[in-house]
């Protein structure tokens, strides 16, 4: 299959980013700063990430909502190879969002958290300029056992090509179903951050990517 890349969701401190980070970076191939992570630290958080790791792609979860080319830029120019829009925004600020993108040498990753309907707005986006299509069980979904699997299933059956993410819960026993999918990019967040041992399953997860 083709390369899939590791994502790493960063929704604590800077502190415990750092942490984690020193042990994990070599099994990680983006660096994401997560949306909690920017509302303490603001985009600095990106910065700092870029300036520690100049080896991995950052991604800055905005989750842009509205002002879709303004508030990209601002990652972007603070060095972000990624920003996050919500696939529930509007076209214009989807758009927005991708000019950006091509203007400061970005990509957009669509998040399609609480979308209705799935497969037919990941098309409009996709045609919009969207770089990747993310299904993502939402944190507050996780605990009552729900799994971005059904929703990967239904747009790699529907949409064969897109190029897609999955996000929400995943861990090392529960990552090869995604895998048999084909994802580009499958995002792991609290299974490493708040581990003993952050190392150990990163790699696990790594392993798991490789020999897929």
């Amino acid at each position: 299959m083709p390369d899939v890349r590791l994502q790493l969701a960063l929704d604590g401190t800077l502190d415990a980013a750092r942490s984690v980070l020193a042990v994990v970076h070599p099994y990680v191939d983006v660096i994401e700063i997560g949306t909690p992570l920017i509302f303490r630290e603001g985009i600095a958080a990106v910065r700092w990430a870029r300036d520690a790791y100049p080896g991995k792609a950052v991604l800055a979860d905005l989750k842009i909502m509205d002002a879709g080319d303004e508030e990209a830029s601002i990652a972007f120019e603070a060095g972000a190879a990624w920003v996050t829009v919500l696939g529930a925004a509007a076209d214009a600020t989807i758009s927005g969002a991708v000019r950006a993108a091509r203007r400061g040498g970005g990509r957009v990753m669509a998040d399609l958290v609480q979308v209705a309907d799935p497969v037919g707005r990941g098309r409009d986006l996709l045609a919009l300029g969207c770089d990747v299509l993310c299904v993502h069980t939402a944190y507050d979904m996780q605990g009552a056992g729900h799994s971005p699997l059904a929703a990967l299933r239904a747009l790699r059956d529907r949409l064969p090509e897109a190029p897609l993410a999955a996000a929400g819960g995943i861990t090392p026993q529960t990552i090869d179903d995604l895998l048999s999918l084909r994802p580009a990019i499958v995002v792991v967040g609290g299974a490493v951050t708040r581990s003993h041992d952050p190392a150990q399953v990163a790699r696990a997860l790594r392993e798991r990517i490789d020999v897929s």
